[in-house]
């Protein structure tokens, strides 16, 4: 279900919505900046990029680039491609967070928050 989102989301919306494929894209830098073209307001590229989070896992059809642009809807393709690089991307950072427990010197309860324990 969509929620019902303020001005700032509907203005991000609507800045992204003309790029529907990977071949134009717009990234987080140029829709802060249009963003604060519209409103007169600045906004920071970091919130854009939450917002455009919030946005997706709300149901909206942006579809992120490897290049770190966003575009609206995308092809099938680009979609799979998206979603293949994202759960790749999951997968080696759960692979990470397992090889640093393994390696710390001091051993997987303290950093689990239990006891000491040597490796």
């Amino acid at each position: 279900m969509l929620t019902e989102w303020t001005s700032t989301e509907d203005i991000i919306i609507a800045i992204i919505k003309p790029h529907t494929s990977f071949d134009n894209t717009i990234n987080q830098y140029e829709i802060a900046e249009r963003y604060t073209m519209r409103r007169n307001e600045g906004i920071a590229p970091r919130r854009v990029r939450r917002i455009i989070e919030d946005l997706i896992e709300e149901g909206y059809p942006i579809i992120s680039t490897p290049k770190g642009g966003y575009c609206y809807g995308g092809k099938d393709t680009e979609a799979l491609e998206c979603y293949r690089r994202l759960r790749r991307q999951g997968i080696q950072i759960m692979l990470r967070a397992r090889w640093t427990l393994r390696n710390s010197r001091r051993g997987q309860l303290s950093l689990l928050g239990g006891g000491e324990k040597n490796v």
